[in-house]
């Protein structure tokens, strides 16, 4: 299972199940990233610290 996580700026961490890599994208206003259950979550880039995938 691979897990994304986000830290944003003020250093909360969200972690989201996705399928692969290719799931996080990085789009003009920010980033996107598609879970594994269907949904969509959109941040915008100067609210991200940082995005890490890890397998667990």
């Amino acid at each position: 299972m691979l897990v994304a996580e986000v830290t944003t700026t003020d250093l909360r961490k969200t972690r989201y199940q996705v399928e692969s890599k290719d799931d996080i994208q990085k789009t003009r206003t920010g980033y996107k990233i598609d879970t594994a259950d269907g949904e969509s979550v959109r941040f915008p880039k100067e609210e991200v610290e940082s995005i890490s995938v890890v397998e667990e």
